[in-house]
């Protein structure tokens, strides 16, 4: 069963971070943490706790945004393989935090790494693109593209559950307690940050009334999520409604 998990934990981390098309990578991989949370409560057999490693290492990337393709962190091993890890080691949702940020910043060195050897596979396509080789082109493209992708995700992602739960409680069990400590304070404080990029990005005048809509509902009404993202639904439904009919009248 390790194996099994071992490769679905490893195949997801893989494709997401790479050959998932663009669309479907909007809420596979910028929302890794709480799919991941999803699966691996499925796979480990405890739905709760797999939504609350999820969620709470969620709130560290809730602000998270791409600007011209680069990235702070690497929310697929942050979230597919941070969640298996803390689930794997039994340890608070908290502690799943650094864990996560620790392998997203891995992350990063991994989807460097990308960028700069798969211009070898372009060059390649493009020799077969002057050579009129229609499949070699395509090979580059599909196959050759994932060689560096599978080296720095797939392995290290399947070698890691592998190793599964005792390798884990093992290496929790050398770290003294007051790093643990130290562990949960860094994870407190990390999803402050998040909320702070968050409202960065929303301080817009434009979406600051949709904040102050959602301050009052929640703080002042007391309305659960659920009522939260139907109303917010709502409100972005309406918001795209309203500008559209505006843009098509200054277009006429």
């Amino acid at each position: 069963m390790q194996f099994v998990h071992a490769l679905i934990i490893a195949l997801l981390t893989w494709l997401v971070a790479t050959a998932f098309p663009m669309w479907l990578r909007w809420s596979m991989y910028f929302g890794a943490p709480l799919v991941s949370g999803l699966i691996n409560g499925l796979l480990l057999g405890d739905l709760t706790y797999g939504l609350q490693c999820g969620g709470t290492i969620m709130m560290a990337y809730i602000g998270l945004v791409a600007i011209g393709g680069s990235l702070p962190s690497d929310l697929s091993l942050a979230g597919y393989l941070g969640v298996y890890m803390t689930m794997a080691s039994n340890a608070d949702p908290s502690v799943g935090l650094p864990i996560a940020v620790s392998l997203g910043f891995l992350g990063i060195l991994c989807s460097n790494a990308k960028m700069s050897l798969n211009p070898i596979w372009v060059h390649k396509a493009d020799k077969y693109a002057a050579e009129g080789n229609t499949k070699g082109v395509i090979a580059m493209n599909l196959f050759g593209s994932q060689v560096v992708p599978f080296i720095t995700y797939f392995i290290p992602a399947f070698l890691c559950v592998l190793l599964g739960a005792p390798f884990m409680e093992k290496m929790l069990a050398i770290v003294p307690a007051q790093v643990i400590s130290i562990l949960k304070l860094i994870g407190s404080m990390i999803p402050a940050l998040g909320l702070a990029m968050l409202m960065n990005m929303m301080n817009k005048k434009s979406t600051i009334p949709f904040f102050l809509m959602g301050f009052v509902l929640a703080a002042y009404l007391k309305l659960d999520i659920i009522a939260l993202a139907i109303l917010g639904a709502a409100f972005g439904i309406l918001h795209l409604l309203y500008t559209s009919g505006r843009r098509e009248q200054e277009n006429v």
